[in-house]
């Protein structure tokens, strides 16, 4: 939407510009012109559809598993996390910046300026992007805050062998344990490894998100950092 609304006041400015100095109107131009702003209305029409539909989910209504739905991944509004139809949490976006929220809306660049809060019952949860880190190197790191305290982090792993395997891979460090998230890049299946065993997974169905969490006491962390992969790797 910011992108069609960017080019509409570039064009405005141009046309203008050029009909005070050389004295040329074209109403076709204009025509074209006002063409991007129709369509950044149906993309804000659109957001705003996506955002009801995520905060309206409600639960896969079968099943054990954990489901949330996610389609908007630019606004801050807030998604459910649920157990068949119990809510056991949510999570929603956070910027730092006013600008970062008009600058992820741009092509491309929406996985920028990353951070999110949990909220869990009895817990919550902060993943934070260490700022100006993937500007100078090819890489992402984030902390991960609980109760005011910083108890682990998160950054990307871009290696050779990832490369040649074609996977997407996140190394998440809590509280002295390690696990490893990844997905084939040709998948949307993810999973959570520790000590090279799969202990979590997660599928996604277009807009549907589903998890298979352990009943552990690193549950909510282990949701959390798969639904970052997500986010992150636009997958």
């Amino acid at each position: 939407m910011v992108y069609f609304i960017g080019m509409f006041m570039l064009g405005v400015v141009a046309l203008t510009a050029r009909g005070l100095y050389f004295d040329i109107f074209r109403l076709t131009e204009w025509g074209s012109v006002f063409v991007f702003l129709s369509a950044a209305l149906l993309l804000f029409w659109v957001e705003r559809w996506q955002q009801k539909q995520d905060t309206a989910f409600n639960g896969s209504g079968s099943g054990t598993g954990y489901t949330s739905r996610l389609s908007d991944r630019q606004s801050t509004g807030i998604k459910q996390l649920y157990r068949a139809e119990t809510i056991i949490g949510s999570y929603r976006r956070t910027f730092k910046q006013a600008w970062h929220r008009w600058f992820v809306a741009f092509p491309k660049v929406e996985n920028f300026f990353l951070n999110i809060d949990f909220d869990f019952s009895q817990r919550e949860l902060r993943f934070e992007e260490k700022a100006g880190k993937r500007w100078w190197s090819n890489q992402t790191e984030w902390t991960i805050e609980e109760g005011g305290e910083t108890v682990g982090d998160i950054q990307t792993e871009n290696t050779v062998r990832h490369a040649v395997e074609f996977s997407e891979v996140l190394r998440m460090t809590y509280r002295d344990e390690t696990y490893q998230i990844r997905s084939p890049r040709l998948s949307r299946r993810i999973e959570v490894r520790r000590d090279k065993t799969t202990i979590a997974t997660s599928h996604r169905k277009r807009h549907l998100l589903t998890f298979d969490v352990p009943d552990l006491e690193t549950r909510s962390v282990l949701l959390a950092g798969m639904i970052l992969f997500r986010l992150h790797f636009r997958e």
